[in-house]
């Protein structure tokens, strides 16, 4: 995967031929009676298709209004500041109402957290998935028996049999609504498929077994996935890549074993080191002290406040992203004398 590299002005200078996703300069603000919170702030990245990327970080750093922003789902008092999201080559932040709408489900789609509150309660399963197929159809109508047979052929693909689609929410475990709503997600055969905490509110065998079902999705679409959530276990074993947030910035992405193995920021550091080993007893070390509220960022890095390692700089001036190991970035004052 190649990472857009942007100047302070935030333009895109590098993008791989077969990247299905690129996001350059993504800022997505909110506009308060205190002043503007700038929830994503001058993120990019890119993904390759048929690739994973898992964002993680610490509650409120903006991955939720990332996933809201990529579906073109931002809403007031949030507003896009500015950015491209690019995919399959055309900006989803410049379409109209009309056409984002008719992207949604055919090439970006989101299976969202709780998926009870994503259901309608009073309408069975059958009519949720097919309401999408409907309403993309272009041209001829789908026939009721092809719907039919779609509708089999979704449940089966995640697991479920053909009895759901006569069934309401309410009848359904947590984790066969979640398989419902990635049936919805996918009844289109969408090129990005955007998770949002799929596995929250499940218990550990169920939560393995959804991110298993998502696994065998998007490898038969060869769909690209980004996955947000906080199970570090789930996510080591899912990812591709992995993109650490932090105040609303992406401070550092690369592969999932070398994030792991080998973090560079400081962050990422911490937060891997505050993971508990059930291979040794140690004492569990969490990152001392709190993130800072968007309202009110600190001068320089985010961090800062925060990090071991702060310098003189780091409360000054803003670090930048660089390549600081082959395919692995991180946006920390630390590696500012090393090569480009």
């Amino acid at each position: 995967m190649i990472l857009i590299e942007t100047d302070q002005a935030g333009a895109g200078t590098s993008v791989a031929a077969d990247d299905v996703l690129v996001v350059e300069d993504l800022r997505v603000y909110y506009d308060t009676s205190q002043g503007v919170l700038k929830a994503v702030d001058g993120v990019s990245f890119s993904l390759q298709q048929g690739k994973r990327l898992a964002l993680v970080g610490e509650s409120g750093s903006g991955k939720s209004t990332l996933a809201t922003a990529l579906m073109g789902m931002t809403t007031a008092p949030g507003r896009i500041h500015g950015g491209h999201v690019y995919l399959s080559g055309r900006d989803l932040l410049a379409m109209n109402r009309g056409d984002m709408h008719m992207a949604r489900l055919s090439e970006i789609a989101l299976v969202p957290q709780g998926a009870m509150n994503s259901l309608n309660p009073v309408i069975r399963v059958r009519k949720q998935i097919i309401d999408g197929i409907i309403d993309h159809a272009e041209g001829k109508k789908p026939t009721k028996d092809e719907l039919n047979e779609r509708v089999e052929e979704l449940l089966r693909t995640v697991g479920l049999p053909a009895s759901v689609a006569r069934m309401y929410p309410h009848e359904l475990s947590g984790g066969m609504k979640q398989r419902v709503v990635m049936a919805i997600g996918t009844a289109l055969s969408p090129k990005l498929i955007v998770a949002d905490e799929p596995t929250s509110a499940l218990d550990v065998v169920v939560q393995r077994q959804i991110m298993e079902t998502l696994g065998h999705l998007q490898e038969g679409l060869n769909a690209s996935v980004i996955l947000i959530g906080h199970d570090m276990g789930l996510i080591a074993q899912f990812a591709d890549m992995v993109g650490i947030m932090y105040a609303g910035k992406l401070v550092e992405i690369g592969p999932v074993d070398a994030i792991f193995e080998n973090p560079q920021h400081p962050y990422t550091q911490l937060l891997i080191q505050s993971l508990p080993s059930f291979n040794k007893k140690t004492e569990f070390n969490g990152i001392p002290g709190l993130p800072p509220t968007l309202l009110n960022l600190p001068v320089g890095c985010s961090f800062s406040p925060r990090c071991p390692f702060v310098m003189d700089t780091c409360k000054v001036d803003e670090p930048v992203s660089r390549e600081v190991l082959p395919g692995q970035r991180a946006s920390c004052h630390l590696f500012e004398g090393d090569q480009e």
